[in-house]
């Protein structure tokens, strides 16, 4: 019960991972108003928690710990960037909630740009010290920062970052499950999808019955599959997505330069195409495995495009009452 299979001796499911995600599919059908609130205090407790482990840890710093810098050479930096991608997703995931927003279109790209930039900042520190703390060789890929404190001889804080870690993965859960719950809302109401999705609570104004599949479907995947194998099929998924969003920004703005545009985009189209070369570079550098995983959910997603949603969608119909008219 302690972890999926393949992540320990007897280990079959991992029932903390499987109760964590029915709880937070539970948290997100209480509405936006409380899941607000939960995510305001919890992402408070995680920054003032990576801020202690940056003042406290930088006094334990040895800096013989940074050499050598890149042990596996600047090949695997790019490897070990790819995998952990699914970090990044949680800012993206923020636009998905425009439509409960207040002024979204004004304060949403802004919100994306300074916790981003907030966030790379302290993840940055956080590592330095990290890897300042202790040689590469000895940090634990299981509790890094708790067992590095511990063997400096604070063990009170290594137990404190280590309730403050679950925090901290709450918050990730929560939004990375606000996100796909909205878009697959959004996709069902549009047509893509069966409409029966986009049913919502008739108090709570929220889609539980997505938000019920997605929790589900998670708490499945997290208790069955090492959390490895999960992480580079949603890396893959995003930095390919990503790919889509800078390739259609170009696109857009030379077929479409008339369409309102709530802020602007500076350096068009250097941006864009940084973003398509960084997410190029990153998929690159993922293992085979993920790449026919990610194959395999593609044929599954085009499979339901082509026999569903493209005779179904709403916005292909008025294109064509359009094409007609004129």
């Amino acid at each position: 019960m302690m972890g999926a299979s393949g992540t320990g001796n007897g280990h079959v499911i991992d029932v903390f991972a499987v109760l964590f995600c029915l709880g937070t599919a539970w948290l997100l059908s209480r509405g936006i108003r409380s899941v607000g609130r939960f995510e305001t205090v919890a992402v408070g407790i995680k920054v003032a928690l990576v801020l202690l482990i940056i003042v406290l840890g930088v006094f334990h710093i040895d800096s013989s710990n940074y050499t050598p810098y890149f042990p596996f050479g600047t090949g695997a930096v790019w490897t070990g960037a790819a995998t952990v991608f699914f970090a990044v997703f949680g800012y993206d995931a923020m636009s998905t909630a425009a439509e409960e927003s207040i002024e979204g279109k004004k304060h949403l790209p802004k919100a994306i740009i300074y916790s981003l930039g907030i966030a790379m900042v302290l993840y940055v520190l956080a590592t330095l010290v990290l890897t300042g703390m202790q040689k590469y060789t000895e940090i634990s890929p299981t509790s890094g920062f708790s067992t590095a404190f511990e063997a400096v001889g604070m063990p009170s804080i290594a137990n404190i970052i280590a309730i403050g870690a679950i925090v901290g993965i709450v918050t990730v859960v929560l939004t990375f499950m606000l996100g796909v719950t909205r878009v697959w809302f959004a996709m069902s109401r549009d047509g893509l999808l069966p409409e029966w999705f986009a049913k919502t609570h008739p108090v709570r104004k929220v889609p539980t019955r997505v938000t019920w599949i997605v929790g589900v479907g998670a708490a499945i995947l997290a208790g069955v599959l090492p959390i490895n194998t999960v992480a580079e099929l949603t890396n893959i998924g995003i930095l390919m997505a990503f790919i889509v969003v800078s390739v259609a920004v170009i696109v857009l703005r030379r077929t479409r330069p008339d369409e309102p545009r709530e802020f602007r985009l500076p350096l068009m189209p250097v941006i864009p195409i940084i973003g398509i070369g960084f997410s190029i570079y990153l998929i690159w550098s993922l293992p085979w495995e993920t790449w026919v995983r990610f194959v395999v959910w593609l044929i599954v997603g085009l499979f339901v495009y082509y026999f569903y949603s493209r005779t179904h969608s709403k916005l292909n119909a008025g294109t064509a009452e359009t094409s007609t008219a004129i």
